[in-house]
């Protein structure tokens, strides 16, 4: 997606690069090693200084996180932010766990449970958003955010971004947070592109009748069998498009009925189809 920041503001190179590190997801492993002590039952994050700096993040801020999530005691080797390892202990809910340790040590599986969930648990950012990059714009000279991933309803409560011009390809996304008619819209938008990036011309109706298509039932529906193909009327219709025999094995089963009113069911069976002269039962007779 593309996170544009507020216009009557100039932002800076450094303040968009803050503002990417706090969007990007971070994990534990952006900004930590992980070893496993299997012989003492622990776990070991051994902090990356320079990854924590680009990722505007300290050590207690981790140390903090990692309680939260896990409701652990989390031991450190120094205090505050000079802290570089940190060590977890499956059962450790306190400091005064620790006495009971040797007599109650954790299971190899408890400690397989936590680094599972260690390894993926995010620290900071906003979920599904994995990348973001700071880009300039040539013609505005104003920098812009460039995401791998999409969350629009999470960026669009981030006071310091344009929310009009902010823009996703997510229909999905669109569809939820703003509504049919914006998802619409966004559809007309990415075929656009899409024919564009290609040198194709094709005049705008016929985009805006496929989109109409796709959103006439009040959501977003697929062209293909899972979407407006797939919920035709005809079994003829649907057939003909892909799984045929599943398609007439289905109709067979619950005895459903054709009433040939289309097109594609009509030349199927080799009769008029009912559109021009063929719409009308007229005949002449002359007289002799």
């Amino acid at each position: 997606m593309t996170i544009r920041l507020q216009p009557d503001k100039k932002t800076s190179a450094d303040e968009a690069q803050k503002l990417a590190a706090a969007i990007e997801v971070t994990t534990t492993v952006n900004i930590a090693s992980l070893e496993t002590d299997v012989a003492q039952r622990r776990l070991v994050l051994k902090l990356n200084k320079t990854n924590l700096k680009q990722k505007n993040m300290t050590a207690s801020e981790v140390k903090d996180k990692l309680e939260q999530a896990t409701r652990l005691y989390v031991q450190a080797d120094k205090d505050g932010n000079k802290a570089s390892k940190l060590t977890l202990i499956p059962g450790v809910h306190s400091e005064e766990d620790l006495a009971e340790l040797a007599e109650n040590p954790p299971s190899y599986t408890m400690l397989l449970q936590l680094e599972e969930k260690i390894r993926d648990l995010r620290l900071k950012g906003i979920p599904n958003v994995e990348r973001a990059n700071v880009q300039l714009d040539d013609k505005t000279g104003e920098y812009y955010l460039s995401t791998i991933g999409s969350n629009l309803s999470r960026v669009s409560e981030i006071e310091t971004i344009d929310r009009s011009r902010t823009y996703t390809n997510n229909i999905i996304e669109i569809y939820e947070y703003l509504g049919i008619e914006a998802a619409r819209q966004a559809i007309v938008n990415e075929l656009q592109a899409t024919l564009d990036g290609a040198r194709l011309e094709v005049d705008v109706r016929h985009l805006l009748l496929v989109a109409d298509v796709m959103t006439s039932e009040g959501e977003v529906r697929a062209i293909g069998r899972h979407g407006v193909s797939g919920t035709k009327h005809s079994i003829l219709a649907r057939a003909a498009f892909e799984v045929t025999v599943n398609h007439l094995l289905k109709a067979g089963i619950i005895g459903e009925r054709d009433q040939l009113t289309g097109v594609a069911e009509n030349i199927i069976v080799g009769q008029p189809i009912s559109l021009g002269t063929g719409s009308v039962e007229l005949y002449y007779i002359p007289e002799e």
